[in-house]
């Protein structure tokens, strides 16, 4: 087989930090890549115009001149980029051994990035969106190599995860750099090495598209200031280590170069190397058509009998290979009606487990709504990324006087994360709104109107958007593992979105969180609102449709070796169920062997159609100009090409199915697989009404439209009027709230006022009550002492009474002195009479 891109043997490496040149700044014009800027486009266009058999579509290059007339930033922040070099200015594809491929980011310092390698220079451009850069991928390759799905070739790729390394130098900031035969192709973020030698990176690499190559190298390379790039350590791990089993292997590695430390550093790693042989895509036509027409009884007989692992690759392969063919939406339509009746009396399961259903749902979000995920959440996640405020809300966890500051930060992300959420309507992807709303209806036909909102949540909030949230780096919004401290928020805000989308609040389990019901029931009409507006397409401006590629042949081979690695480890499954798939065993055996299928696709017994709208299921290629397209897919364009030739056969186009309009600077193909080559042989019919002024014919429509336009403008001036109104009520409320807000501030100083009072009178009471204890203490002691004084009166009277008795006594003795009356004596003559008797 050839190489998948006529690879040299040394393919010159994207250096890191080189500059990224806007691809909305270039256009591919007769198999080169030209820069076009404001004032070569009239020039440019003036030459194709003149050019005979070889006019090109113009392309909508105002989108590559802002709105002020200056031409559009490059993606790398450089205005020095906008002046192209002349190797650049104009970049031939024509010649041999050219390269186009992606680059990861990690080098070039840009997401959504590709390389173009002509003989020994290397260009690299970025765009705006992953489906962007495939499609320029793709568009770039088939000029390269027109004949691209006629022939055989080998897809390399390689899926790492770089987990951590151990024993590593203390404090070092490192990167761990993965090369590919010596070549350069992803490097980790920069991180500094624990005090204990260990560094977590925690980082996935999905490399595509890769050269041949025999080894992996990993490398630890110091990032600081003094020592850029230098080498402290590496490992190099054969391929075919990695590509020898089914499942990726995941293993330390001892590094070497170390230094002579005790122990040898060592980095944990866990991937996968495949080589995928793409034969022409003439050779995949009936199993396509066998997926196209019976995916419902493929995914009923292997979803009770095969692993997880492989349920998550088939739902992948499937819905890539059916968006490719244009029955994506029906897919996932089919499989989420039966998963409402699978949880018929169990709705709150509904995409809660491991099936081909939710594994099929999550790869279809993430394939046509990465850039939506991206516009909305992109920006809010690395903000809290590189934010140092803290969420932590648990008390167990953080400290009393933090608590309150980290619960107004949460509130804060919390409620910004849902306006961005509440306001991205508008490019909500048209698919996944129609596949919503086609839910909705099939549960109002049911009599379970309530639960075609539970099927919208569960599926975009359950399976997309709080996971990205949880797990940025898994969704492409960053590379960088979050660090511990961020984790723990994006997890608390996924957490607070999550119970928002389910319209429930935080209870016991989680008492710390409920501070936030207040918030979540504010917002409930917020997220009904939102939920409503993206099922219902009809009445939302959704503009945004999937615009990029899938490689079909590619996905096709993918999927017939998953289903022969199925089929072969099903030993236990009866023959009926093998021969209840048939033909698709039959087709499988036929790819592999190499031998043409002697089998036909027929329809599905089950499935409806009227007879205008019958289609056989396999229709040979010579007479495909009489059948509408059956596989809606760019990569089958060769199939109708060569027959056509054959025959000499008229090929009508047909009108895409696309509501974009095309990339500024590359245009449009049709999905159809066999229109490709009709729209190639009738743009130059349509290239002078491209260009030209319009008709006289198309007045009445310009006037309809601007009638329309003047009707649009009247009643968005009502609106601004009553917006206005509302603005005006809304600052009448705002004053009454704060006159209101000072009432109740100054009832609350008086308030303080009396308490204060009334804490000082208790003071005094207080104090009263202990000057009258002591006061009464007082009281007893004197009457006291006054018992005291009675007692000893009384024992002074006691002693006077008998002295008295002995005066008297000695008064009346007769040897002394005459006898006189006593007590005449003593009571009339009183105390002289006393004084003389003594």
């Amino acid at each position: 087989p050839e190489s998948p891109h006529g690879a040299p043997s040394t393919p010159v490496p994207a250096a890191p930090d080189v500059t990224v040149w806007d691809i909305s700044n270039f256009s591919l014009v007769d198999g080169q890549l030209v820069h076009v800027g404001r004032d070569e486009e009239g020039l440019l266009w003036k030459r194709l115009r003149e050019r005979k058999g070889r006019i090109v579509p113009r392309s909508e290059s105002s989108a590559a001149v802002s709105t002020d007339g200056e031409r559009a930033p490059s993606r790398s922040g450089s205005h020095e980029s906008l002046l192209p070099a002349p190797s650049v200015a104009e970049l031939d594809l024509s010649g041999e051994n050219i390269i186009v491929r992606p680059v990861h980011g990690s080098i070039v310092g840009e997401k959504f990035c590709f390389q173009v390698i002509t003989g020994g220079c290397s260009r690299s451009f970025g765009c705006s969106s992953l489906a962007e850069r495939d499609r320029w991928i793709e568009n770039l390759r088939r000029t390269v190599q027109p004949n691209k799905d006629n022939c055989e070739r080998l897809e390399l790729a390689l899926s790492l995860w770089v987990y951590e390394a151990r024993d590593l130098p203390p404090r070092r900031r490192l990167r761990c750099h993965l090369h590919l035969d010596g070549t350069l192709f992803a490097r980790t973020t920069a991180k500094v090495s624990g005090p204990d030698g260990e560094l977590f990176w925690g980082e996935l690499f999905q490399l595509a598209a890769l050269p041949p190559s025999h080894a992996l190298t990993l490398l630890l390379c110091r990032d600081d200031q003094g020592h850029p790039s230098q080498t402290v350590a590496s490992v190099t791990v054969p391929l075919s280590e990695l590509a020898g089993t089914r499942q990726p292997l995941e293993r330390w590695y001892p590094l070497s170069g170390h230094g002579g430390n005790e122990r040898a550093p060592a980095v944990r790693v866990r991937g996968r190397y495949r080589e995928v042989r793409v034969l022409p895509i003439v050779r995949y036509k009936e199993l396509a058509e066998f997926i196209t027409f019976h995916y419902r009884e493929l995914c009923a007989c292997l979803e009770p009998t095969i692993a997880v692992r492989h349920k998550e690759e088939l739902a992948g392969a499937l819905v890539r290979v059916l968006q490719s063919t244009g029955k994506a939406k029906e897919f996932l339509i089919d499989l989420g009606v039966a998963e409402l009746d699978r949880f018929d009396d169990r709705e709150s399961l509904i995409f809660r487990e491991n099936t081909l259903t939710t594994k099929a749902i999550d790869e279809y979000m993430k394939l046509v709504g990465g850039k939506y995920l991206q516009d909305t959440l992109g920006e809010a996640v690395a903000q809290l990324c590189s934010s140092d405020d803290s969420c932590e809300v648990d008390p167990s966890k953080c400290g009393g006087p933090d608590l309150s500051d980290n619960q107004n930060n949460l509130r804060q992300v919390c409620e910004e994360t849902l306006q961005r959420i509440a306001t991205s309507c508008d490019t909500f992807p048209t698919e996944l709104g129609d596949i919503f709303a086609a839910w909705q209806e099939e549960c109002v036909a049911r009599g379970k109107a309530a639960i075609g909102q539970r099927l919208v949540s569960a599926s975009l909030f359950l399976r997309f958007l709080c996971p990205a949230i949880m797990s940025p780096s898994l969704f492409g919004l960053v590379q960088e593992y979050p660090s511990e401290a961020t984790a723990r928020t994006l997890t608390l805000v996924a957490k607070v979105i999550q119970n928002l989308a389910n319209f429930t609040t935080f209870g016991e389990k989680e008492a710390y969180m409920g501070f936030m019901n207040e918030f979540l029931e504010h917002h409930w009409s917020t997220m009904t609102a939102f939920l409503r507006s993206v099922a219902n397409p009809d009445s939302s401006g959704h503009v945004a449709t999937y615009d990029g590629y899938v490689d079909l042949a590619l996905e096709l081979a993918t999927l017939h070796l998953l289903l022969c690695d199925i089929f072969s480890s099903l030993d236990q499954v009866p023959p009926a169920t093998q021969e209840e798939l048939e033909p698709l065993p039959t087709i499988l055996n036929a790819i592999r062997e190499g031998t043409p299928v002697p089998v036909s696709v027929r329809l599905s017994s089950n499935t409806e159609r009227s007879p205008e709208s019958f289609k056989p299921g396999f229709i040979p290629p010579r007479d495909l100009s009489k059948h509408s397209p059956l596989i809606k897919s760019q990569s089958l364009i060769s199939i109708r090409r060569v027959r056509s030739r054959e025959d000499g056969a008229d090929v009508e186009p047909t009108p895409g199915r696309s509501k974009l309009r095309p990339s500024v600077s590359l245009q449009r193909k049709s999905t159809v697989p066999w229109q490709r080559y009709a729209d190639d042989v009738s743009v130059a019919q349509s290239e002078l009404y491209t260009i030209r002024p319009l008709e006289k014919q198309h007045g009445r429509q310009i006037e309809a439209l601007r009638k329309e336009v003047a009707e649009g403008q009247e009643r968005l001036r009502a609106v601004e009027e009553k917006v206005g109104e509302l603005q005006g009520e809304q600052r009448g409320l705002q004053q009454e709230q704060g006159r209101r807000r000072e009432l109740l501030e100054h009832l609350r100083l008086q308030m303080e006022e009396g308490n204060a009072k009334l804490a000082n009178l208790g003071a005094r009471l207080t104090a009263a009550e202990g000057t009258r204890k002591k006061d009464l203490e007082r009281l007893k002691a004197s009457e006291d002492r006054g018992r005291d004084l009675e007692s000893r009166l009384a024992a002074l009277e006691r002693e006077h009474s008998e002295l008295r008795d002995v005066i008297t006594r000695l008064l009346g003795h007769p040897r002394r002195m005459g006898r006189r009356p006593p007590a005449q004596s003593w009571d009339e003559g009183g105390d002289e009479g006393q004084a003389t008797s003594v």
